[in-house]
């Protein structure tokens, strides 16, 4: 739903591309991971392929992908190596996904958490100022989707999507709509810890409606932050009663 392949696997053919993705994954995984060290050499193209059972050309495509995501540097003469987490293009969907599995629960809600705040509440207030009569009939849509799907199925979760990014659409700034996929991200992430969280936060995504709605940017704002904070809350206890 959210972590969608990207245009070198949809540009391939069938085979290819799934062994290409395959092997994107597991040296991805790994870098993320930690088992491949930063300035780490790889094996040459005929020993990578021969340990993970694919063709040199395969393990090209693959290696220009992880490149094209920060992960890897191929030079000439010194072959091809691991970048530090500080080249990494963090907001790529496949690297977030990496770094979840990787990392503990509490430091990724966290950071996609942080960037979150930074972000939405800004854009709910651009969005009262900005959106036009059919951006608050979507968002509006969008909502009553989130009030009447299972509140613990897939849906729930295609909704509250579907409405946080149509805030962002209400900006009209084509770069804040480029981050409703970190925003996708961040709202899976929290479901996945609890889906609890969902039905407590729908009269806060009214909130946010009703101020846009009202074209009441301060009021956006405050609602959005609001909505943030309640989640993160709610995140965090559940969090701490796990343990």
């Amino acid at each position: 739903m959210i972590f969608s392949p990207g245009p070198f696997q949809r540009a391939a053919p069938p085979r290819k591309r799934n062994l290409c993705s395959q092997l994107v994954e597991t040296l991805g995984s790994r870098i993320v991971r930690g088992d491949l060290k930063p300035d780490e050499v790889l094996p040459n193209e005929a020993d990578l392929g021969k340990e993970l059972r694919a063709s040199r050309s395969v393990v090209r495509d693959a290696v220009k992908t992880l490149a094209a995501k920060g992960l890897l540097e191929t030079r000439t003469r010194t072959g091809t190596r691991v970048l530090a987490p500080m080249h990494w293009n963090l907001l790529d969907l496949d690297v977030l996904g990496w770094r979840y599995a990787a990392m503990p629960r509490e430091q990724f809600f966290r950071e996609l958490y942080e960037i979150r705040r930074l972000i939405e509440p800004g854009a709910a207030e651009m969005a009262a100022e900005r959106a036009s009569a059919a951006d608050i009939a979507a968002l509006a849509e969008a909502y009553a989707a989130m009030d009447t799907t299972d509140h613990s199925s897939d849906a729930a979760i295609d909704a509250d999507l579907r409405f946080h990014r149509q805030v962002l659409a209400c900006t009209h700034n084509e770069l804040l709509v480029q981050m409703g996929s970190v925003i996708g991200v961040g709202l899976l992430v929290s479901f996945r810890i609890s889906s609890d969280s969902y039905g407590a936060s729908l009269p806060r995504h009214g909130e946010v409606l009703d101020a846009i709605r009202r074209r009441d940017p301060a009021a956006a704002r405050a609602a959005m932050e609001r909505l943030l904070m309640g989640t993160r809350d709610s995140i965090t206890r559940e969090l701490k009663e796990r343990g």
